[in-house]
């Protein structure tokens, strides 16, 4: 399997390492060092089974868990719907998104089965490259429940940017804290989320996606909810801006602060 690493300047630097190793010029615990350092968090959706219920393994006994002890059935995950712990490219991405977790729409029975859509969504998960990399945006899938979520509320800034879809696509990426589908957000508690605060495994993937592209160059990261369980990932989210009402999720002038909105237009456009 084809290494995955944090940046090309970290690649470039394990390369080199993996060099000397092999010629004998540093011990195994040097290697193994460089390898913590460079090499990024494997992506688990590779993994992920093409048909229903979509959880993966290594998350399946921990949703389980949490089914059992969630009450409220709006909250509950919902396994016919296909994870959504990030949209977007990474590589071309300009202004990241941080949320919380991917909501449901009456139509995602439909849309998550319909061959294309399904296809798009299988792609991001895989990071293979597509036209839309923000494939809700795309105007191919007019009406499915997660663009019909996200174009109201990106409108004003893609026309802020005077970018075409397609590129405002490529440049936009969502995280979200917590990869499944449930109605409403998820419930958190001790019992549920334990010592490490996570409910489920495949959340350190998004985590440090997260940490990675806030440590790229003219990349802006914007907090979109759920500013404390952000900032428990990583103290760096507790610095980033936030909207100033989350619960709308509106990325306009009136949503941000005027400097804010002026650096995630100048990003788009860089």
């Amino acid at each position: 399997m084809k290494k995955k690493y944090k940046s090309d300047a970290f690649e470039a630097i394990h390369t080199t390492i993996e060099a000397m190793y092999r010629a004998g010029t540093v011990d195994r615990a040097t290697k193994m060092s460089f390898d913590k350092t460079c090499l990024g968090e494997p992506n688990p959706w590779l993994k992920l089974g093409q048909e229903p219920p979509y959880i993966l393994g290594t998350d399946e006994k921990q949703i389980r868990h949490y089914n059992d002890l969630v009450g409220n059935n709006e909250r509950k995950v919902i396994p016919k719907s296909i994870p959504e712990p990030f949209i977007g490219n990474p590589k071309t991405a300009k202004l990241v998104l941080l949320s919380l977790n991917p909501g449901h729409s009456h139509t995602d029975a439909e849309w998550h089965s319909r061959r294309d859509f399904k296809r798009a969504m299988f792609d991001n998960l895989q990071q293979r490259p597509q036209q839309y990399p923000f494939y809700p945006l795309n105007p191919q899938f007019k009406g499915n429940g997660a663009g019909e979520w996200w174009r109201p509320r990106t409108l004003e800034l893609q026309r802020e940017s005077a970018l075409d879809i397609k590129t405002f696509a490529e440049r936009l990426l969502v995280i979200e804290w917590f990869p499944y589908h449930t109605v409403r957000s998820p419930a958190r508690s001790k019992s549920i989320g334990g010592s490490t605060g996570r409910i489920c495994e495949s959340q350190c993937y998004s985590f440090q996606l997260a940490k990675d592209m806030s440590q790229k160059d003219g990349v802006v990261v914007v907090g979109m909810r759920s500013r404390r369980l952000w900032a428990e990932v990583d103290g760096v989210f507790e610095k980033i801006a936030y909207l100033k009402n989350p619960q709308c999720g509106y990325l306009s002038r009136g949503n941000t602060d005027p400097a804010l909105f002026s650096r995630m237009v100048k990003a788009l456009n860089a």
